[in-house]
């Protein structure tokens, strides 16, 4: 799974593969290695809501892109698909895992696009 990470507000764009590198500009609120930090942790959770998703030959091509917004605590306070997939449980499975997400600081407005491609 490859994640990349936008924050609003700002040009801030990077891409996770795997355990390489990222280059972006710090966001507001959050770093961008505590984003993807937490990105990261979540990782099994969300290829478990695209197994569900796919489980009855379901084919779903990403990107997957989510607004999340997180408080000064770091609470998820709103999570959505940006761009709907075409199957509805799985972007509840997805925004259910960012909701349950927490981050070590805030508050912030990251737009997530979620790739799955098997890297």
């Amino acid at each position: 799974m490859r994640i990349a990470l936008a924050v609003s507000g700002m040009a801030l764009t990077a891409v996770v593969l795997g355990t390489g590198t990222v280059a972006a500009e710090r966001s507001r609120g959050l770093s961008l290695e505590q984003i993807r930090g937490v990105m990261r942790a979540n990782a099994g959770a969300f290829n478990a809501c695209l197994e569900a998703a796919t489980r009855h030959n379901k084919q779903l091509h990403g990107p997957f892109v989510y607004q999340i917004e997180v408080d000064e605590r770091g609470k998820v306070i709103s999570a959505r698909p940006y761009q709907p997939s075409p199957v509805a449980s799985f972007d509840r499975c997805i925004t259910g895992v960012l909701k349950r997400a927490r981050f070590p600081g805030g508050p912030a407005s990251v737009e997530a696009p979620l790739v799955f491609d098997g890297t």
